[in-house]
This record gives structure tokens, sequence and C-alpha cells, in this order.
């Protein structure tokens, strides 16, 4: 850290990110199974989608958490807010599943075989949800990709499909109704939000978190004088902690509670 000294509090929150942190390495552990969607009984198979859930979505906030601090460590402010906005989005998309997707199927105890089917088709949306063409990108037929994207751009603002679209991947929940749908809750979390968004646009958002402070003036480089990212971050820290970490830990532990005991298997 390069300028003025952290408050007393911002290196308490530090202190705890950095222990939360490390419990969730010593989680993910715990759920390193394969991935497995050939399963038959969709009992097993949202148990492996749930597990691999679990996995994917500690693993993201592992190294977000990480990157974040390390980016606090070298007042690279920028980074910090890409992490921030990150976080946001993963833990706004966790809660989206738990509590308006999940919890309408599994809180009606036993479950019909169209409601099984139902909770496989948001476990596939949950997992592999995307609007990107990945098996073409994968397969690098990017002449493909390239077509597909000027078929969309010449069909924008039409209803229904371009005409000889590629059949479309899962589509993903989009993260605007999820943080929607927080917010009706938790106002703070659209301030949050706001807030990230702001600071990663190419904006005056953004443009702060590389400007300092010198005398009476402001000069858009980091070494001039007082930066004014750290301000920002070590204002905008307790308002993500809040919203983030806590909360995750606890929707994570709803989303864990979803999976079927052996004894409820056998």
């Amino acid at each position: 850290m390069d300028n003025r000294q952290l408050s007393s509090k911002t290196v308490e929150l530090l202190s705890r990110l950095r222990e939360m942190t490390s419990h969730l390495v010593a989680m993910v552990d715990k759920y390193d199974v394969a991935w497995d969607p050939t399963l038959t009984d969709p009992h097993r198979l949202h148990n492996s989608y749930t597990r691999n859930l679990i996995s994917c979505y500690v693993s993201k906030f592992v190294d977000l958490s990480l990157a974040l601090l390390s980016a606090v460590e070298t007042s690279n402010y920028l980074v910090y807010a890409l992490c921030g906005r990150a976080l946001l989005e993963t833990t706004a998309t966790l809660r989206y599943y738990v509590v308006h997707r999940y919890a309408k199927l599994l809180d009606k105890g036993e479950l019909t075989t169209d409601d099984l089917r139902q909770l496989i088709q948001i476990d596939d949306q949950h997992l592999r949800g995307s609007r990107f063409d990945w098996e073409s990108f994968m397969s690098q037929d990017y002449s493909k990709m390239v077509a597909d994207s000027q078929r969309k751009l010449a069909n924008k603002g039409r209803k229904g499909p371009p005409p000889n679209s590629a059949k479309e991947a899962v589509p993903p929940v989009r993260i605007g109704e999820c943080i929607d749908k927080w917010a009706l809750d938790t106002p703070a979390i659209r301030i949050a939000y706001d807030l990230f968004c702001d600071l990663v646009h190419p904006n005056i958002g953004s443009n702060f978190l590389v400007a300092s402070v010198s005398g009476n003036s402001l000069h858009f480089k980091k070494r001039t004088g007082v930066l004014v990212g750290q301000q920002i971050f070590e204002q905008s820290l307790p308002l993500l902690m809040s919203v983030t970490h806590k909360p995750f830990g606890d929707y994570l532990i709803r989303l864990m509670a979803s999976i079927w005991s052996e004894d409820e298997l056998s």
C-alpha cells in the first residue's frame, strides 16, 4: 500500500475477508465431485448438479476474493471494483435460484414426476445457462460465429428468433432480474450494484479509480498525489461485504440443504 494508511475498520474488514476466504478454500475440497449428467435417477442427478454448483460457486467466490485482496495490496482499485461487481452478481444469482426457483418446488415436500423434471431443468439452467455459442468457440468455428452475429444484427428488433439461427444454448437468468428481486427485500443491494457498475463502466466512476489529488488539483493518474480510489475503496468495502460475504454463506447453506441424503435415496 503506497498511499495513506488504511483505517482500523478497513484493516479489520480485510482481515475478516481473508479468514472467510480461507474457510471457503477448505470447503471446496469437500465438493470436488466430477460432473456426471448421465445419471437417470432425478434425485441423484439433482445431487450431482448441486454438488457441482456448490463447488463452482465457492471456487469463483474464492478466486474473486483473493483477486480483490491482491488488488488492494497494490492499490489497484479498478480491479477491486471489477471483483466487487462480480461478487455482487455471483451472490445475487445464487440468491435468485435459492429463493425464487428452488424454494417453490422443494417447499412442497413430496415431489411429483413433473416436479422432478422441472427441478432438473432449473439445475441445468443454473449450471449451464449461457447465451454464448461455446460449441462453436471451442471448435474454433469462428466463421459460424461471425455469420450468427451478422444475422442477429440484421434481425435486431424483429420478433422471434432470426431465420436459420443455430439452436440456442440454455438461456441464463438475467442478472438485472436477480438484482431487482433482491432489492425488493434489501434496498442496499441496489445501491451497491449501481455503485460498482459505475466504478467499472468507462465513465467518471472508473476514472476516479485511477485519479489522484495534489493540493487543489485533480489528476487522472495514480502517482501525482492522494489516491481518490483509496477513499472510494474504504467507503465502499463495508457495503460490499455486507451484501456479499454473509449472504453468500447463508444462501450456499440453503443450496446444500437441497441435497438428498443417502438414507432418503435408498
